[in-house]
């Protein structure tokens, strides 16, 4: 062998040793941040047996009815940060996180709504909270708190949808796959790097979509120490997938409140989406002979995080009428 390809056989040797080093030491160093930022932001609140698994749950105030917020698509309880505490004021409000999401712990059960709307029952039976709720669902917990109020009509007293996910939005806009393909291949790229500890290391760099400070805290918690992108993955593969029901029942008579974004998405540009979407908020207003319609004019999807004082004021008119 020449004296050249000794010379290179080394460097390769020492370049490979320096790569697997330097791996070694990131790998280190995210594994102690992530350890950091576990024991710095612990669960807002218990952790239940729900079979095997536990699920956390969130509850402030005292009272009756007891509010039920129900966080949209791959979201938890943090997402009601801006509205949970005034609501407190009044009466029993609980948050959650879904299965795999926050601090809840995988489920071995499908991610259909059918059974999350099950998995929050159980949850809240084996919590000891009891009805009559008025539940609030965000997006697509929306169609997770019409199924659970369709499975317990006797425990629900009113309900309020947040721009909610209607069941057929993606058979009526089969566009909306193919962007949902995209993120969650994202999603997998930022599974890996979390596992890494490359987010622990460096959670400012998540981005802050509009939570308080100690909520943004408990966020990147959440995306950098746990499981949250496999549970992200997993969730927004069975609704795109459109295993999510497609009839959920009517409400009769039940007290509802819609409340719909008036801003279109900054980011897209794409007027049948927003056509189609302004038809199925009034189809869900029209589910129960006892709702209306609000309309967020300063409000983007998350009205909840824009304009919160329209969501506390829709939650509190149910509770007051009770």
């Amino acid at each position: 062998m020449s004296t050249f390809w000794k010379w290179t056989k080394k460097m390769l040797t020492g370049l490979l040793i320096l790569i697997l080093g330097l791996s070694a030491l990131t790998y280190a160093a995210g594994m102690y941040a992530k350890s950091k930022l576990t024991r710095e932001n612990l669960p807002s609140g218990q952790l239940t047996d729900v079979g095997g698994y536990t699920m956390h749950l969130y509850c402030m105030g005292e009272g009756s009815p007891t509010v039920i917020l129900e966080a949209g698509l791959n979201d938890f309880h943090v997402s009601w940060s801006k509205v949970q505490a005034e609501i407190a004021k009044d009466t029993r409000v609980c948050s959650y996180d879904r299965a795999g999401l926050g601090w809840s712990e995988a489920s071995p059960h499908p991610r259909t709504s059918a059974v999350m709307a099950e998995e929050l029952h159980t949850l809240l039976t084996n919590s000891g909270i009891e009805g009559p709720y008025i539940l609030v669902g965000h997006s697509f917990g929306g169609i997770i708190v019409r199924l659970f109020a369709q499975s317990y009509p006797d425990e629900v007293a009113g309900m309020v949808l947040v721009d909610s996910a209607h069941e057929e939005q993606v058979s009526r806009m089969p566009h909306l796959k193919d962007s949902a393909d995209e993120f969650i291949g994202q999603f997998r790229t930022l599974s890996a790097m979390s596992s890494f500890g490359l987010m622990a290391i460096s959670p400012a760099t998540i981005p802050n979509r509009g939570f308080p400070d100690e909520a943004y805290k408990q966020y990147q918690a959440v995306l950098a120490t746990t499981n949250y992108f496999n549970a992200s993955i997993a969730e927004s593969t069975a609704f795109y997938s459109n295993i999510s029901p497609t009839n959920t029942s009517e409400l009769g008579d039940l007290p509802l409140i819609v409340l719909s974004h008036g801003l279109p998405d900054p980011g897209s540009d794409d007027d049948v989406f927003e056509q189609e979407w302004t038809k199925m908020q009034s189809e869900l207003a029209n589910l129960s002979s006892n709702s209306r319609q609000i309309i967020a004019a300063q409000s983007g999807h998350y009205i909840q995080l824009d304009e919160p004082n329209l969501v506390i004021d829709a939650i509190r008119e149910l509770v007051e009428s009770k």
